[in-house]
């Protein structure tokens, strides 16, 4: 098990304090390693408001700027009286960092007891020590588990004193281990944050999650937004993702995030890395370069071989969501063949993915080559059980699932509002046709926009104000997984009750395996 936290001050005795009694009369430790790191914060005045600049503009509405390259700014402010659409979606003025030289440690526990549940603290002797936290380890081949899907908590630290968005990240992971009951781990899918660079977000997002974080281990995959710097343009910052999460890094590559692979009573979970497109190796700008690529071969192909009886993708950038980015992200269109034709040969059971804030689930996925359609996907048949759970009887396909979004941004579900919206919201998609669009909803079980909310009737606004938030739970025991995704709704900052609805389940029986 894999730890990961940060302290202002360096402390050389750094440690992790594993129990399994509980109680630590038993305790094994476990040292850390620390690394200086740079984070920047965000300027704020005694009230831990944020610290606006109005920048000047000449007369076609461009920036000044003065002779050092710096913005020209006309006054002040702060965010204390911040409201409405335009702030709320990021227009925000200027924002100057400061930076702080802090310290990332990063400890791992061995030679642990399978099916055990542990508690641990993590701090140093000579510092502060943490609260206790808790995790499960792998137990045998086809033992029963749990684990809990999220993505996309990305809160914006503009909003941080208006409308706080890493307290809707927080709350949606509260509530999906409370309706799992013993989920053994959570997955995210990426854009932990909306901007890598500004300290603060990781700050807010991680302190509000924190009871959440330590009640079960985390396998976290990296956004585009995990790696992104403050001025939109600046170079990607990136090992910001894995400063801040102690995940592995195949290969030795760390570019905006790391891939990586671990097994968990018999399932086999490989997350990508879709940040991979500043790779030596990838000069197209794929999402996933051919290294990677390999990697993912060698890596199934060898669990294969050692019994693996599910084969579990999680990754951000979706190949089948029902909003834009699925269809329009160039560096995803430019691997969608070999990577759809590649899943398909390794004979994944489910890919996991973020990025497009709405809600999807396909029906089991075949691959086809592009010369045959666009989508390089038809859907196999399912039945119904039993139990009225739908079943995929040992599909030849990959079902492709995306819960929504644990934040606060919202998107339009632009393929079931007609040919003439999607061409006047998306006109990168005006190639696609009413036959193009028949064929691409037909791909999936269910999904659509879970918010209600006039934002999108003549516009692609991604809109920050959505108190309705998704994610999925997957259970597993031998041949047989049930995947139900959940709805809550229900503004807390407003007083109002949060709802937990059970909007989509699935089960997939896989007999070959």
């Amino acid at each position: 098990m894999a730890f990961n936290w940060y302290t202002t001050d360096l402390f050389e005795d750094a440690k992790v304090w594993v129990s399994k009694s509980g109680n630590f009369d038993d305790t094994m430790e476990f040292a850390a390693e620390a690394s200086e790191v740079t984070s920047s914060y965000g300027e704020r005045d005694e009230n831990g408001n944020y610290i606006f600049g109005e920048v000047k503009e000449d007369k076609e509405g461009e920036p000044v700027e003065d002779e050092n390259g710096e913005p020209v700014i006309n006054g002040y402010y702060t965010d204390r009286q911040a409201h409405g659409a335009e702030w709320m979606s990021g227009d925000y003025g200027h924002i100057e960092l400061t930076d702080v030289t802090e310290y990332s440690y990063k400890a791992q526990a061995a030679e642990l007891e399978p099916n055990s549940t542990y508690s641990y603290k993590v701090g140093s002797e000579s510092g502060e020590v943490s609260e206790i936290g808790t995790f499960k380890t792998s137990g045998e081949s086809g033992d029963p588990f749990k684990f809990v899907h999220y993505t996309d908590t990305q809160n914006a630290f503009w909003n941080e004193n208006v409308r706080n968005e890493a307290s809707f990240g927080a709350n949606t992971l509260m509530n999906a281990l409370e309706t799992a009951g013993d989920a053994d781990f959570v997955l995210h899918t990426g854009d932990v944050v909306e901007t890598a660079e500004v300290e603060d977000e990781w700050v807010d997002l991680f302190g509000q999650s924190q009871p959440y974080f330590m009640q079960a281990a985390m396998a976290v995959a990296s956004g585009n937004h995990d790696e992104y710097a403050l001025n939109y343009g600046d170079e990607p910052l990136t090992e910001k993702f894995n400063e801040h999460v102690n995940v592995p890094a195949a290969n030795d590559e760390i570019d905006g995030g790391s891939y990586y692979s671990f097994d968990y009573n018999g399932v086999h979970f490989v997350t990508l890395n879709t940040n991979d497109n500043e790779s030596e190796d990838n000069p197209e700008g794929k999402a996933i370069g051919e290294e990677q690529m390999q990697w993912i071969r060698e890596d199934v192909e060898a669990a294969r071989d050692n019994g693996a009886e599910w084969i579990v993708l999680n990754y951000h950038k979706p190949l089948y969501s029902k909003s834009y980015h699925s269809l329009q992200d160039e560096d995803v269109q430019k691997v969608r063949e070999e990577l759809t034709a590649l899943i398909d040969e390794l004979d994944i059971d489910l890919a996991l993915q973020g990025h497009d804030h709405v809600i999807s689930r396909t029906h089991s996925l075949t691959h086809v080559p592009t010369e045959e359609n666009f989508s390089n996907a038809e859907d196999v048949e399912t039945f119904v059980g039993d139990n009225g759970v739908e079943y995929m009887e040992d599909p030849d396909g990959t079902v492709y699932v995306l819960p929504n979004t644990g934040g606060t941004k919202e998107y339009d579900d632009v393929y079931s509002k007609g040919l003439n919206h999607l061409h006047e919201v998306r006109p990168d998609l005006d190639w696609m046709t009413q036959e193009d669009m028949d064929h691409y909803n037909s791909l999936f079980g269910f999904g659509g926009q879970p918010q209600d909310t006039e934002a999108f009737e003549e516009s692609h606004s991604n809109n920050r104000d959505s108190s309705t938030q998704n994610f999925a739970i997957y259970e597993v025991e031998d041949d047989e997984m049930i995947v139900s995704m959940y709805q809550l709704s229900g503004d807390f900052m407003l007083g109002e009750e949060r709802n937990v609805e059970l909007v989509d389940q699935f089960g997939i029986q896989n007999g070959d395996n």
